[in-house]
């Protein structure tokens, strides 16, 4: 259902999650903890043709993990946190004793056959091997926990089939006054205009319309520093933009300047042979305008091929060709040309013709 919402586009990664009180149990030590039950690295198959790769590798790209991160497909491995490890002497390749106590009802459980090929065996209490593939950085309370996947989660604490929550990254925009409306006190306007936009609360709307029973609910301090940090460069970027314009028409006026100069013959004979001053001025604004043009569209494609090689290079993910910039880009150029050129003009249609052709 997640990746049927209006925004499934905008949903980068999920996770389900299963939290199972433990004991772990290793030469060392005997530490109590949480084991979190999720995804690592998932293939959800969306439509017949088409599939999503998700997990807790996708859903945290920057935590750091020594070692290799678990198999979906291997009930016995794990992956501990770096401070748990040190508490328990574990490191990768090592093995540690998991036990859990059994629901109400206990007795046995039956696992399916890969499980118990694994060497995964459950009982009251409930118990397995496990083989730590990986320990965990994440400067977080997962430093304190250890993660397996959610089929050994929901073994262990009887609850097949089912999970207490689901963590969802997704790109969004940024808080604004709007966004945190309520959308029930709406017009039909407001509301469609409010969902419309990829809000953290109206994306988490739609999740929770999509899900029958379930609680969305945006993680604020995430959304609150994402949306600050995209503030500030976003401010970052309308600088960098200003400095360049600014730049590009002190470079067209220096130009401009220098053209002048080199044709003050020439612009001395077009007045003796008659030219007004305006069509002096158009010689040159045209020339500027053609070369304008002419460096937008240069300019708009060696953009666009620039950015998609940082989005794929910085943020994994490809940017596409918007043609609605083309004729801004090639507008803006020439306007910028058009500004540089207005005072090497102004002292071109000063010279003197008899000044001119005398030098």
């Amino acid at each position: 259902n997640l990746k049927r919402i209006f925004w499934r586009n905008n949903i980068a990664a999920f996770a389900p999650l299963l939290d199972v009180p433990v004991r772990l149990e290793a030469r060392s030590a005997a530490v109590p903890t949480v084991a979190v039950g999720s995804w690592f690295d998932h293939r959800l198959e969306v439509t017949k043709t088409e599939t999503f790769e998700t997990g807790l590798k996708k859903l945290h790209p920057a935590w750091r993990v020594e070692g290799e991160w678990p198999s979906d497909d291997d009930p016995a491995a794990c992956l501990v946190g770096r401070q748990l490890a040190k508490r328990l002497g574990v490191e990768p390749g090592k093995t540690l004793v998991i036990r859990s106590p059994s629901s109400s009802g206990g007795g046995d459980v039956a696992l399916p056959f890969p499980a118990a090929r694994a060497g995964l065996r459950l009982g009251s209490p409930r118990c397995a091997t496990l083989t730590v593939s990986g320990t965990l950085e994440s400067g977080g309370p997962e430093d304190d926990q250890i993660f397996v996947p959610l089929e050994t989660a929901q073994k262990m604490s009887g609850l097949e089939g089912k999970v207490r929550r689901i963590e969802v990254s997704a790109v969004t925009k940024p808080e604004d006054a709007f966004a945190r409306s309520d959308p029930s006190q709406m017009t039909p306007e407001q509301l469609e205009r409010w969902s419309c936009s990829p809000y953290a609360r109206s994306i988490a709307y739609q999740i929770q319309q999509a899900i029958p029973g379930a609680e969305a609910r945006p993680v604020f301090q995430v959304a609150e520093s994402e949306g600050r940090i995209l503030g500030r460069v976003a401010l970052l970027m309308w600088i960098l933009v200003a400095a360049g314009l600014v730049t590009a028409a002190l470079a067209v006026a220096s130009m401009m300047l220098a053209t002048v100069l080199e044709r003050r013959t020439e612009i001395g004979l077009f007045k003796s042979l008659g030219a007004t001053d305006a069509r002096v001025a158009a010689v040159f604004l045209l020339e500027a305008c053609v070369l304008a043009a002419l460096g937008g569209v240069v300019g708009y494609f060696a953009g666009n091929w620039l950015a998609g090689r940082l989005a794929l290079s910085v943020f994994g993910v490809s940017s596409s060709r918007h043609w609605v910039l083309f004729p801004a880009v090639v507008s803006l150029a020439v306007t910028v040309a058009l500004l540089g050129s207005a005072l090497p003009l102004a002292r071109a249609l000063k010279i003197s013709p008899a000044v001119a052709l005398r030098e």
